[in-house]
């Protein structure tokens, strides 16, 4: 027999995983084209709509997936090889890590493609993506030492971002 705050359970996960979806969805579109200087180098130039806004985006979902599911249980000991449920939050840890590289790429594409502001943290954004891909590692047990560096390199990121006019939210 089910409990009665299941439906309330299935709604409070798939009401978050709905709009996430829309919100995805809509973050498509833009053009980029390829051009030859008269040096005979290849230049990039790309457009992105509302480049500043998917920036914000994108990388307070980062932000939130690395702070919650990675710092704050690294803080409390979850990782400890004699934590209880160690496991759970590696993988845990590893799966967000994931999504958060996968998000601050996605950022790091709207910074390049957008105005002067957003094209300096191109250079922070690539601080913290080394880190946090070796966070991957998480799952089997490796990469721990990582997270300190990770998150010295997001709180960077967070105040170019702030100072740029595109705080993460």
């Amino acid at each position: 027999m089910r409990r009665p705050d299941y439906h309330r359970r299935v709604r409070f996960v798939a009401l978050p995983l709905l709009l996430l979806a829309l919100i995805a969805g809509g973050c498509g579109g833009g053009s980029t084209s390829t051009t030859t200087n008269a040096a005979g180098k290849v230049v990039v130039s790309c457009h992105i709509r509302l480049a500043k806004t998917k920036f914000a985006l994108h990388t307070g979902i980062a932000t939130a997936a690395f702070y919650r599911y990675v710092y704050r249980p690294y803080r409390r000991g979850d990782f400890k090889k004699t934590a209880p449920g160690r496991r759970k939050a590696l993988v845990k840890a590893a799966a967000s890590a994931a999504v958060a590289v996968h998000e601050l790429k996605i950022a790091a594409k709207d910074a390049r493609c957008d105005g002067p502001a957003l094209k300096r943290l191109a250079k922070p954004l690539d601080a913290v993506l080394g880190p946090l891909d070796t966070l991957a590692q998480l799952e089997t047990g490796g990469g721990i030492g990582a997270i300190a560096t990770a998150q010295a390199a997001l709180a960077r990121l967070t105040s170019a971002a702030k100072t740029a006019g595109a705080p993460p939210r």
